[in-house]
């Protein structure tokens, strides 16, 4: 779990449900610096989601595990939709704002420790995908959710290729194939005075993707991408 004093992003959701405070995490990485984060958006309605969360949502069948919840937004929705949620974060704070939004399952926990019956939906948004921290950790990550799923069931989830950053004018590409995979960041959040430990993320090209998944018995299906390379796909175990 996340301790208030390290959660910037915690601390964010929970100022700005009970105290109106819509100050912006600010977002850096290895490759990028001072993105913000408008608080607000964490809390957004169905109807405020980009299209590919919508397209998310529409699908989502049976019993459902949010993980990486945040502020509940999926979760409410679904919810609200008369879905049976279990909604996760490692943090507290963001816990329990949800909990205080009227989300009647939050679990505060992490998926690698978490113990349950399988569920018919599993949901990484926003890239939560990216736990995994690097590229070795898919395969083994996939296999682990396995015990989540049931026969039938699904795993939804998002992620981005973000090989367009490296990308120069005169579209050529600047990557280093002989470092770590591109998609291997390391994000440095703060909030006010915050700043939290820097900590692994993961960005994934779908065919890495697909390809780890499929390694380890899971039929992977595109189902949707944009113009920026965000894309939206389903895992489902072959059975």
């Amino acid at each position: 779990m996340i301790h208030k004093d390290q959660d910037p992003m915690g601390q964010a959701i929970y100022n700005f449900h009970h105290h109106g405070d819509d100050t912006p995490v600010t977002v850096n990485t290895n490759i990028t610096e001072g993105d913000e984060l408008p608080v607000p958006y964490l809390f957004r309605t169905f109807d405020e989601m980009p299209l590919l969360e919508k397209k998310a949502m529409n699908m989502v069948k049976g019993n459902v595990l949010d993980v990486g919840a945040g502020a509940g937004a999926h979760s409410l929705y679904l919810q609200n939709k008369g879905f049976q949620v279990t909604s996760m974060d490692i943090s507290e704070l963001s816990c329990n704002v949800m909990s205080d939004l009227g989300l009647k399952n939050v679990i505060c926990n992490d998926i690698w420790t978490f113990e349950s019956e399988p569920f018919e939906t599993v949901l990484f948004m926003m890239n939560g995908i990216g736990l995994v921290k690097n590229i070795d950790g898919l395969e083994p990550f996939f296999e682990h959710l396995k015990k989540y799923v049931k026969i039938g069931g699904q795993v939804i989830l998002d992620s981005s290729d973000i090989k367009y950053m490296f990308e120069d004018d005169e579209g050529g590409f600047w990557i280093d194939l002989n470092k770590n995979y591109y998609g291997e960041l390391e994000y440095k959040l703060a909030y006010k005075e915050m700043q939290a430990e820097p900590f692994p993320w993961l960005f994934v090209d779908f065919e890495k993707l697909r390809d780890a998944a499929i390694k380890v018995g899971w039929k992977v299906e595109l189902i949707y991408e944009d113009d920026h390379f965000h894309y939206l796909c389903r895992l489902s175990l072959n059975v």
